[in-house]
């Protein structure tokens, strides 16, 4: 499933494509290994939500599937094993929690 081009979201006074969403989340991961001592709201889980918030209904499957190429980044990359793991549960535990809230505040 390919990603949707016509994506654009606007998250602290700039402007983000699809392709910057993409980079700007998978910096922002990465960025939770040095902040995993912190719980929930996290920059990763403000953009995740405010990308949730601008992206039309039909488009949010977006968001999963950068879920799923960053945990296969991550995967492949030379970090070692357990560094892995707790980046990729720290950034799935972050994406959940905005995603659990944003239906939420939905309803």
């Amino acid at each position: 499933m390919e990603m949707p081009q016509r994506v654009s979201i606007r998250y602290k006074d700039t402007t983000y494509n699809t392709n910057e969403i993409r980079l700007k989340t998978f910096r922002l991961a990465f960025q939770l290994w040095e902040e995993q001592t912190k719980t929930r709201k996290t920059e990763l889980y403000e953009f995740i939500q405010t990308c949730l918030k601008q992206i039309d209904r039909q488009d949010r499957f977006m968001i999963s599937l950068l879920f799923v190429e960053l945990a296969d980044l991550i995967r492949d990359s030379s970090l070692d094993r357990g560094m892995k793991e707790v980046l990729i549960k720290t950034s799935f535990r972050e994406f959940a929690c905005a995603l659990t809230d944003f239906e939420d505040n939905s309803k």
